[in-house]
C-alpha cells in the first residue's frame, strides 16, 4: 500500500519495512535484465523515506518475519543495515542512515548484525569501519579444512533436533561476510584467501538444484557467489572432466567457452560405489555430486503438532528462538479423500497474521472413494525462512 509491500499483499493493513526494502533491492537487481516499472521502485523508496527517523534509523512497520534481525537491542540496527544495503545497491546516498549505524559498530554483539553492517559500510566505501567489523568477525570465524563460515552463538543448550543440518542463517550471514570482503574499497591477498575459504564452504551447502535451504539464504548466497565469480573470472579454454567408477562406469564432460553456462549431468547407476573425478585443461569449473533419499520422522523439536482429531491439527512454536518466522502448515490428504467445500472457503479466509498463542485450524475431509488398507497421511509444520525447524505428525481417518 502507498508504495509499501507486505507478505499478505492488500489483505494487510500496513506495509512491512523489511519486505519493502527487500522488494526495492530485488527490483534494482532485476532491472538490469528485465523491465521493471521505475515508479514501483520510487514509490517504495518514498515510503521508506517517510519512515526514517531523525536519528537516521528506520521505524519498523508491520510484522518482521525475519527472526535473525530480532536480536533485542540489535533490532533497529540490523533492520537499518539491511535497508542501507538495499539503498546503496541502488546507488543512493545514505549519509543519515550511516550516522545511525556508526554508533553501533563498537558495541554490536549480534554476529548477524555485524555481518550486514560490514557489507553496508563496504558498499559505502568506508574502509576503516569495514575493516574493524571484519576483524571482529574473523575472531569468531569457524575455520576447518580450508573452509570458513560463521554461525550465531547458540541461545540454548545443544539441540536434539531430528534434522541436524546447517542452519539457514549460517549460510546467509556467511554470504554477507563474503559480500563485505568483495565490496571493500581495497582488497589484498589475505582478503582473497578468506573469500576463497568462504566460497569453499558455501559451495558445499548448495542443494542438488543449486539453491540452499530457504529463501533469504539462497538470495544472499547466490548474490555473493556471483560477485566472487565475476571478480575471479578468467577465460575458459577447454576442460575435460572424467567421472569413473571402480566398475565399468565412465563419463566424460567437455566444458568449453561456448557451453560454460550449460548444466551437464549424469546418473551414477552403480550405487553404492566409489567414483573418481578428474579434470584436464585450462579454466575454472564447478562439479557437484548429489544424492537423494527419503527419511521419515515422527516429530521434530521446534514445533509441536497435536492432533485433536483427524480434522483438528494444533501447532505451537517451542524452539530455542523467542518467536518463529512465518510458518507454513502442509496437510497431505488421505487417499480417496478430498477437502470439503466449506473448508476450501475457510482455508482461503484464514487470518493473515498469527498471534504468539497456539493456533487451531479445522479442515473437513470428505471420503469420495473407499480405499482398503488406508495408510496414514501427514501434517508438516515448518518455518518458511528456516525450514530446518520443522515437525511432522501422522493422522488417519476415523470413519463410522
Amino acid at each position: 500500500s502507498h508504495g509499501a509491500y507486505s507478505a499478505f499483499g492488500k489483505r494487510d493493513r500496513e506495509g512491512n519495512t523489511w519486505l519493502t526494502a527487500f522488494v526495492v533491492k530485488s527490483f534494482g537487481q532485476a532491472k538490469k535484465s528485465i523491465f521493471i516499472d521505475d515508479k514501483n521502485i520510487q514509490d517504495a523508496l518514498k515510503w521508506l523515506e517517510l519512515h526514517q527517523l531523525p536519528s537516521g534509523c528506520f521505524a519498523n512497520k508491520g510484522r518482521l518475519f525475519h527472526s535473525s534481525m530480532k536480536g533485542g537491542v540489535n533490532d533497529e540496527i540490523s533492520l537499518g543495515a539491511y535497508i542501507t544495503v538495499a539503498l546503496l545497491e541502488l546507488g543512493h546516498m545514505v549519509q543519515a542512515a550511516l550516522r545511525c549505524l556508526i554508533h553501533a559498530v563498537h558495541s554490536v554483539t549480534n554476529i548477524y548484525t555485524e555481518a550486514v553492517l560490514a557489507y553496508a559500510f563496504a558498499l559505502a566505501g568506508d574502509y576503516e569501519v569495514t575493516q574493524e567489523l571484519l576483524y571482529k568477525l574473523d575472531e569468531q570465524a569457524i575455520k576447518s579444512g580450508g573452509q570458513i563460515h560463521w554461525s550465531p552463538k547458540p541461545s540454548s543448550p545443544a539441540s536434539t533436533d531430528f534434522w541436524p543440518r546447517t542452519q539457514s542463517v549460517d549460510v546467509e550471514l556467511t554470504a554477507y561476510v563474503l559480500l563485505a570482503y568483495l565490496s571493500k574499497p581495497r582488497m589484498n591477498a589475505g582478503d582473497m584467501a578468506n573469500a576463497a575459504g568462504i566460497v569453499a564452504w558455501l559451495a558445499r551447502q548448495q542443494n542438488a538444484r543449486g539453491g540452499f535451504a530457504s529463501t533469504q539464504d539462497t538470495v544472499v548466497a547466490l548474490q555473493a557467489l556471483a560477485k566472487y565469480a565475476a571478480q575471479t573470472f578468467r577465460t575458459l579454454e577447454q576442460v575435460t572432466v572424467t567421472v569413473k567408477s571402480k566398475g565399468s562406469f565412465e563419463r566424460k564432460f567437455q566444458v568449453t567457452h561456448k557451453n560454460r553456462l550449460l548444466l551437464q549431468q549424469a546418473v551414477l547407476a552403480e550405487i553404492p560405489g566409489e567414483f573418481s573425478v578428474q579434470a584436464q585443461g585450462s579454466g575454472c569449473i564447478y562439479a557437484q555430486v548429489s544424492h537423494r533419499g527419503v527419511c521419515l520422522r515422527q516429530q521434530g523439536t521446534s514445533f509441536s503438532p497435536c492432533l485433536q482429531s483427524v480434522h483438528l491439527p494444533t501447532s505451537s512454536y517451542i524452539g530455542s528462538r523467542v518467536t518463529s518466522n512465518m510458518v507454513i502448515v502442509e496437510v497431505s490428504l488421505l487417499s480417496g479423500f478430498s477437502l470439503a467445500s466449506s473448508s476450501r472457503t475457510s482455508v482461503r479466509n484464514l487470518g493473515i497474521r498469527m498471534s504468539d498463542e497456539s493456533q487451531t485450524f479445522v479442515l473437513q475431509l470428505e471420503q469420495e472413494i473407499e480405499v482398503k488398507g488406508l495408510k496414514p497421511a501427514n501434517i508438516k509444520v515448518y518455518d518458511y525462512y528456516q525450514p530446518e525447524e520443522r515437525a511432522l505428525a501422522d493422522y488417519n481417518a476415523v470413519c463410522s
